[in-house]
């Protein structure tokens, strides 16, 4: 078995959008083990891949690299981070790294791939993997990215989720709303639609309950942005996974929770205003984006979308 330790992305939406690229490891016949911030642990854990956390305090993540590296006796490292510390903990950690030549870190690198041209960031990830296979001497499985991103959960979220929505009383028919996104957009733009809480009472003329999980520190956020849904208390990403498997619809800004939709497959409507849709867009068949950049939606436009997508 031939192990590759794998620097995921620092995001929620990249880690679901380099799924394809891990998957296209694994058919090839490596073994991704996963390197990343602790929450993408619990995100990860349905895959079957060896996850291990880094907390961003160099001589700590030293450590762990080297003892991973021993344990599995992994001499390849692939990076898809464009950072140069992301190279460099790598390369400290005497692994023969793959990634792209970005950030000026080349001289880190076993094996440079050139920067592609414009393309969805799920493209770009499966690219790095796919030179990386070639730059090994190995063949891709697949020369294509796949439609499904193909996130899987474990069964203990799934009794997880069941538990939760019996213990909150949600209704079976539920549609799951993500009002908050964090951050702003390169000229300092909200990246959050705000009018979700004007979508409640057109929910529950349907039959549907609109409920939220807001992630943790967003829970006064949430309150504010959408009062009048039913706000429940955060979970984790791997429980909210298994409870938005359950729900009718998600709705959600272009944010970690729209790309989590699209590793899961689900009917989902992603709000955009202020970021491209070019290259961020739900990679997922089952998709409606409204609006594009420097132009949010109108609330018509997403009840009339929401209404037709739920009849």
């Amino acid at each position: 078995m031939t192990y590759v330790l794998c620097r995921l992305p620092n995001h929620v939406s990249d880690c679901c959008m380099c799924l394809p690229a891990l998957r296209l490891l694994e058919a090839s016949g490596y073994t991704p083990c996963l390197v990343g911030k602790r929450w993408a642990g619990d995100l990860m854990s349905g895959m079957g891949w060896r996850f291990d956390p880094i907390e961003g305090h160099v001589s700590e993540d030293y450590v762990r690299i080297r003892h991973l590296v021993k344990n599995t006796k992994a001499t390849k490292g692939l990076v898809f981070p464009n950072s140069f510390g992301s190279a460099l903990l790598f390369k400290i950690g005497r692994l023969q790294t793959t990634g792209l030549s970005t950030d000026a870190r080349g001289f880190l690198l076993e094996h440079k791939i050139p920067e592609p041209g414009k393309m969805h960031e799920a493209e770009r990830f499966f690219y790095v993997a796919h030179e990386a296979i070639k730059a090994w001497g190995g063949k891709p499985a697949w020369d294509n990215v796949p439609q499904s991103l193909g996130l899987r959960i474990l069964k203990r979220h799934e009794a997880a989720a069941k538990n939760l929505i019996q213990q909150h009383g949600i209704p079976d028919k539920f549609v799951l709303l993500a009002p908050i996104a964090r951050g702003t957009s390169s000229d300092g733009k909200t990246k959050h639609w705000p009018h979700f809480n004007a979508l409640c009472q057109p929910l529950r003329d349907l039959g549907y309950e609109p409920v939220i999980f807001p992630a943790v520190r967003e829970e006064d956020a949430v309150r504010q942005a959408c009062p009048d849904a039913t706000i429940l208390p955060p979970t984790t990403l791997g429980n909210y996974a298994a409870i938005a498997k359950k729900a009718r619809l998600v709705i959600a800004n272009d944010s970690g929770i729209s790309h989590l939709a699209a590793a899961l497959g689900l009917p989902q409507i992603t709000l955009f205003g202020v970021t491209p849709t070019g290259k961020a867009y739900p990679w997922n068949p089952y998709a409606t984006v409204l609006g594009e950049e420097g132009q949010w939606p109108d609330v018509e436009t997403v009840v009339s979308k929401m209404t037709e997508l739920l009849k």
